[in-house]
């Protein structure tokens, strides 16, 4: 029998109690998908139940496919390059090495499947573009970041990509260095998300700190990038989450509070309410009263007012430490997080069930196309895919 909890806030005192995990009471069943890498994998966009992509970092140390327990299961890479080949460093006749392209890329590599994950290839010119992370709002439209951050954007799938908004450069403050109090970075924008083909959000940046003064950055767009407005940045310091529930509702998480909009991101307000703690990992609502936010400590934490006001929904501080969370619809959700934890509401979050995992490794990001076919990924090139009962 599941784990069930009950939100605290009912029922003052209730202590959770103790069963096995099981999928008994799932509505489906998560299985590993093999991508052939051990990559860190931190975000996913998926467009439909058989195509998506992967956005991941790895830091070249590299682990043989025979030796990594979260790919190749079969003894065969379904992971393959552009031209079909299988990625590694190319040896020409002289019989040294040519650079690792991933290590050129600063270890940014962006995976893309068209048959439901059976197979993964490099997005075409990857390491041409400097591409670090793609977010796609149909199989054919889609942007990209660079790393020298600046916004690209296709219109054939990723084939072919053109320059939507080109870097401005800030003056990062090092406070303390004498030798040399600024530096010139170009903006820090660190995503690229989209709600639809024409509403879109761009930020990075803003931590403030006694060694390190980071100017922020926040731009919107209506029109699919084609204009990109660059909002006075406001908040206080670096978002740890954001969260748009349509093109107008929106919520940003900072560790020094909440803020919400109701004109897509033109204007900001801090709610003014005691937080249950210092910024979250993830937010999710189901409309702009109903939300859950899942805390930096692993706790999550339940708001039927827009935020103004919070109460301890699940107790799972000392069991796991949940990362993202997100709702397929307005009663059925998902949370991920550390050694593989998954939970599900069906219920809009009054209940949650803790369910078994094929991976063990900590899960980072979680997405559902519809309320049919689910993707979540983390570290050490854990993806997994959930499909409903049939």
């Amino acid at each position: 029998m599941p784990k069930k909890w009950i939100p605290a806030g009912l029922i003052a005192g209730m202590l959770l109690f103790s069963a096995s995990c099981s999928n008994q009471n799932s509505p489906g069943t998560w299985t590993q998908v093999d991508t052939g890498t051990g990559d860190a994998f931190y975000s996913i966009s998926f467009v439909s139940e058989s195509e998506g992509w992967l956005n991941g970092q790895t830091d070249r140390n590299y682990t043989p496919p025979d030796q990594n327990s979260n790919a190749n299961q079969n003894g065969n890479s379904n992971r393959v390059g552009n031209n079909g080949a299988k990625n590694v460093a190319a040896t020409p006749a002289n019989g040294k090495k040519t650079e690792d392209p991933l290590k050129a890329n600063q270890g940014f590599e962006v995976l893309h499947t068209t048959d439901g994950g059976k197979t993964w290839a490099q997005i075409p010119d990857q390491f041409k573009n400097k591409i670090r992370s793609v977010w796609f709002a149909d199989p054919k439209t889609g942007w990209a970041l660079t790393i020298e951050r600046n916004i690209l954007k296709t219109t054939d799938g990723g084939a072919t990509w053109t320059l939507q908004r080109q870097a401005g450069t800030v003056k990062l403050k090092l406070i303390g260095n004498i030798r040399q109090p600024e530096s010139n970075q170009p903006d820090q924008i660190e995503r690229v998300r989209f709600i639809d083909k024409l509403h879109g959000w761009a930020w990075g940046g803003g931590q403030k700190s006694d060694y390190v003064e980071q100017p922020g950055i926040f731009l919107t767009t209506v029109n699919g990038g084609q204009n990109w407005n660059q909002v006075p940045y406001p908040f206080e310091q670096n978002v740890l989450s954001l969260f748009f529930l349509d093109p107008m509702h929106g919520w940003a998480s900072t560790v020094t509070g909440l803020y919400g909009t109701i004109d897509g991101g033109l204007n900001w307000t801090k709610i003014q309410t005691k937080l249950p703690e210092i910024g979250f990992n993830a937010l999710g609502f189901v409309n702009d009263q109903r939300g859950i936010v899942v805390g930096r400590s692993g706790r999550m934490d339940r708001t039927t007012d827009g935020g103004k006001t919070w109460w301890k929904l699940v107790e799972i501080k000392d069991q796991f430490v949940m990362r993202d969370i997100c709702f397929s619809d307005a009663k059925h959700g998902w949370a991920v997080g550390d050694n593989g934890a998954i939970l599900y509401t069906p219920d809009a979050g009054e209940t949650w069930l803790s369910l078994d995992s094929p991976v063990t490794t900590k899960l980072m990001s979680i997405q559902f196309i519809g309320d049919r076919v689910g993707w979540a990924a983390g570290l050490d090139g854990s993806v997994i895919k959930f499909e409903p009962k049939h």
